[in-house]
């Protein structure tokens, strides 16, 4: 399975590391929006420990490990005759296939990749215009250890005839160059040509010291929040390999599936936006992008509200939310004016002034109805104290529809924004351009 946004089942017999002898039958089942989870039966009045591993052997062959508590002591009993079934089901944090782990087990490499990863490197269109390299396009020391960015690409081998995936109009020209390819054969016999016949976007992770997978994958999931900052849309890993050294020091590639457990809908909006290269404010060619994973990593937990705003959006809004959101980036503004130490000033006003460009401010203020970014910044007191206070009478709440609300809820977040990527370090210009891109009322 490479896809972590496809369903899969595997069924397979399952057992506590070291006791293959007393293996119960299950069924796996993986998806994006339930995460892991394995369906088991166990025949008998031995029942399997709690243990935080579990291994498998798949109906594909293949060794697996479950990472996560099982107590399968707490499972529905079934008295038939003489025979005593447990049955029950439990979720897991991991699936990994390919070999039997350790719970505690620690690993140095792990490469991934992420949605509209593709897209923020190069046109998703022009792929057969980027060049294969062998050495990493981006190399990033953090304070895990190093991170890099590197192709993938698939290769079909160039025959003698190479007119066979060549094509001119031109039967001379074609002619030459088959006949040129000949003589470059025979002059260099020991040299194999390939074409090209996809490419991709890659990050792997060279731990130092070595990891274990949930923290492993906790770094994954920081890098993922910076992408989504970066393009203003969700982002998560869609493919995660570990590679570790096997038998005779031969490499094992194991596939992880971590359990993401997404809404629904924000599965449906990674399925169904379509991010342009050259329409997207901030790409690999806008920003000086190893310094800014650089910064990133050094306190990725430093924005939590605002990244989880983006990786949890659905699309979807009611009153309750746009209130709650709203409360939660007025605080997010109160926090970065404290910070600043602007006291003299309405607290809302300072980071208006600072870190909104001057449409996200013309909007904002329209929207309140207000001429002066000062005006403002005291309603949104207001408005915020409304809502997160109690029998406030809601004199500006009754001004405002859901729509209204919507949008101020916007524009205070795209403010936050504007505030973190100033502080990773992308460049003014790129931020007024993301801000006037994603303030849309769409």
């Amino acid at each position: 399975m490479a896809d972590l946004f496809s369903e899969a089942r595997w069924i397979g017999e399952f057992f506590l590391p070291g006791s293959h002898e007393n293996r119960f039958s299950g069924e796996i089942h993986y998806s994006p929006a339930e995460g892991v989870i394995l369906s088991y039966s166990i025949t008998g009045q031995d029942v399997p420990a709690v243990t935080d591993v579990l291994h498998g052997i798949l109906s594909t062959g293949d060794k697996c490990t479950l990472i996560g508590q099982f107590s399968p002591a707490q499972a529905g009993t079934n008295f038939r005759t003489d025979l005593i079934t447990r049955s029950g089901k439990t979720g897991f944090q991991f699936l990994t296939i390919g070999d039997f782990l350790d719970h505690d087990e620690q690993f140095a490499d792990i490469d991934f990749s992420l949605t509209n990863l593709q897209e923020f490197f190069y046109p998703r269109g022009a792929k057969d215009l980027v060049k294969y390299s062998e050495i990493p396009l981006y190399s990033v020391t953090t304070p895990f250890g190093k991170m890099e960015v590197y192709n993938a690409a698939t290769f079909g081998y160039l025959h003698s005839d190479i007119s066979s995936r060549i094509y001119s109009r031109d039967p001379v020209a074609l002619d030459a160059l088959s006949q040129a390819f000949k003589d470059i054969e025979a002059k260099y016999p020991q040299a194999s040509f390939m074409i090209k016949e996809d490419i991709a976007y890659r990050i792997s992770f060279e731990f130092a010291p070595r990891l274990t997978i949930r923290d492993a994958y906790r770094h994954i999931i920081s890098l993922s929040n910076l992408f989504a900052i970066l393009i203003y849309s969700p982002v998560y890993p869609e493919c995660i390999n570990l590679n570790k050294p096997g038998t005779d020091n031969l490499p094992i590639t194991i596939q992880i599936c971590p359990s993401m457990v997404l809404d629904p809908r924000t599965i449906n909006l990674l399925n169904t936006r379509n991010y342009i290269h050259q329409h997207m404010p901030i790409t690999q060619s806008t920003v000086p992008f190893d310094s800014i994973v650089s910064t990133w990593m050094q306190e990725p937990q430093s924005h939590s509200t605002i990244v989880s705003s983006i990786q949890k959006e659905t699309g979807f809004r009611n009153e309750h939310s746009a209130h709650g959101e709203i409360v939660l980036f007025a605080t997010q503004l109160e926090s970065i004016s404290f910070a600043a130490g602007k006291r003299d000033k309405p607290k809302y006003e300072y980071p208006l002034e600072k870190y909104a460009c001057q449409r996200v401010r013309d909007r904002i203020m329209k929207a309140f109805g207000k001429a002066t970014v000062e005006e403002t910044a005291k309603a949104i007191g207001e408005l915020r104290n409304e809502m997160a206070h109690v029998g406030r009478p809601k004199q500006r709440l009754a001004t405002l529809t859901l729509r209204e609300l919507v949008q101020i809820s916007r524009y205070l977040q795209l403010t936050i924004i504007g505030y973190i990527l100033t502080n990773i370090g992308v460049p003014t210009h790129v931020i007024i351009a993301y801000q006037e891109r994603y303030c849309s009322d769409e």
